[in-house]
């Protein structure tokens, strides 16, 4: 018996998601004109990489309520978080990169 999840959860699960980025696949099928039969001329599939969006965490975390964690923490773990997540971005945004720029070159 599968559990149907409620709106709220899958609300939270698609803000997580898109909070963090992810990457999901883009499918173009070029067929020939019906006078040449509607055969499957060409196939692309493309790995696209959705970096993470901020405002969306955000939202996340007013939404499930994790924020209360980071109401009890100091300036200074405030600031030593904000530094590790600016860390775990970048390199995102540099993995982003590499695998823009090795779709590039596959084409």
């Amino acid at each position: 018996m599968t559990v149907k999840k409620s709106k709220r959860d899958t609300m939270l699960e698609t803000l997580y998601k898109k909070g963090m980025g992810y990457q999901t696949e883009e499918i173009v099928e070029e067929y020939a004109g019906e006078d040449k039969g509607g055969e499957l001329l060409k196939r692309k599939v493309t790995v696209k990489s959705v970096p993470p969006d901020v405002a969306a965490l955000k939202a996340y975390l007013e939404i499930s309520k994790q924020d209360e964690e980071f109401n009890n923490l100091s300036d200074s773990e405030l600031y030593a978080e904000k530094i590790r997540l600016l860390k775990l971005l970048k390199k995102l945004e540099d993995k982003n990169e590499v695998s823009k720029s090795q779709s590039k070159s596959k084409v």
